[in-house]
């Protein structure tokens, strides 16, 4: 008996999935204009794009063909922007840089500055990826003039601190620092201790990187304060790793481990795993330094085998934001669709237990 109300269990909560697109579609059929349905689409895409990338996606081609039937550069901007990302997501970024280049190019057409500023970002980013640095730092400062113009404080710092990330990934530290340090200045004086922190964070391995040793101390210290009154403990985890390593090149073994010991509880009580990685590097590190091979091959098996793991773990997520890339063609649904019966097949079911329970007490 149960078997059969699981049976209606399962068809109900099929039928509420099967006709998600179609309802979608149902409800655009409703909208008067093509933009309305471009932003229909489009807001569906974007929310779903970790969720449900595939969804994403078929909301981001249908978004992408009212756009066209508009024929308004503002909207095939707006969609190839979304295409783009999830393009990028997917890692096919030759595909990724002809969409936001195409998105770029519409809002450059119309002088939408907040869009070629979103734009110029996305392809700094993308850029990045590539290790097109010149590229990349080109488009981080052309989206930084225009968030400036436009007085968005908080989009121009974001853009300062890509450049300060692409400019440590090429190992030119002082550039670096210098970008790091400008919107720190400018974080301290909106309070903003979230960005305070990772600009003292990013400032510190930069020290290090430096042999600054004091001042990457200092820094780390000034980072962990700013996470306190940000309440964000987790990540203090990171500081506490970093303030390991500078004491460990300054030769003061002993606040050294006591940091990675409060870097580790940290660890524990918040599994930081990406963070229990650089842990286990570093102490694996620090005993070869010290001559104790034991420790150090112990820690570093550890550490390869925590690596593997989350490598494996990752492909399997990556096949999560995955989506299969089709041909569409602009369909029209109406309330006339075919929908396969299911409340008469709950019904069906419904009366053939029944009869099956009169049949059973028949035979009693």
């Amino acid at each position: 008996m149960k078997r059969f109300f699981s049976l209606i269990l399962i068809l109900n909560l099929l039928k509420s999935g099967a006709h998600i697109p179609d309802s979608l579609l149902l409800i655009s059929q409703q909208l008067k204009t093509d933009t309305d349905k471009v932003n229909l689409f489009y807001k569906w895409g974007f929310n779903n794009r970790s969720a449900d990338p595939q969804l994403s996606f078929e909301c981001a081609k249908y978004a992408e063909e009212y756009a066209k039937k508009s024929n308004l550069p503002f909207y095939i901007a707006k969609a190839s922007n979304l295409l783009g990302i999830l393009y990028f997501r997917k890692h096919d970024l030759r595909t990724a840089l002809f969409y936001h280049k195409q998105a770029l190019r519409l809002r450059t057409d119309i002088n939408h500055l907040n869009g070629i500023a979103m734009s110029e970002t996305n392809l700094g980013n993308l850029y990045s990826e590539l290790k097109h640095y010149e590229a990349a730092e080109k488009s981080y400062l052309k989206a930084l003039e225009i968030n400036t113009h436009l007085n968005d404080q908080k989009q121009a710092d974001n853009c300062l601190l890509n450049l300060g990330v692409l400019k440590t990934e090429q190992k030119e530290f002082e550039s670096g620092k210098y970008y790091f340090s400008k919107v720190l200045n400018n974080a301290s004086l909106r309070y903003d201790y979230e960005l305070e922190a990772m600009c003292l964070n990013n400032l510190a391995v930069i020290n290090i990187e430096m042999n600054e040793i004091d001042e990457a101390i200092a820094n780390c210290n000034n980072s962990i304060k700013m996470k306190e009154l940000s309440d964000n403990e987790m990540e203090q985890a990171d500081s506490y790793l970093n303030l390991a390593l500078a004491y460990f090149k300054k030769k003061d073994l002993k606040s050294g481990l006591e940091s990675i010991e409060t870097a580790d509880s940290i660890i524990t009580k918040f599994n930081y795993i990406s963070a229990k990685i650089s842990s286990l590097k570093l102490k694996a590190d620090h005993y070869k330094e010290q001559k104790n091979y034991e420790s150090a091959f112990n820690y570093l098996a550890e550490y390869h085998q925590l690596k593997d793991s989350i490598q494996s773990a990752e492909k399997l997520i990556s096949l999560n934001t995955d989506f299969t890339d089709f041909k569409t063609e602009t369909r029209t649904v109406n309330a006339e669709n075919f929908h396969f019966p299911y409340l008469y097949l709950n019904l069906l079911i419904a009366l053939l237990i029944l009869v099956f329970i009169f049949i059973f007490k028949s035979q009693q």
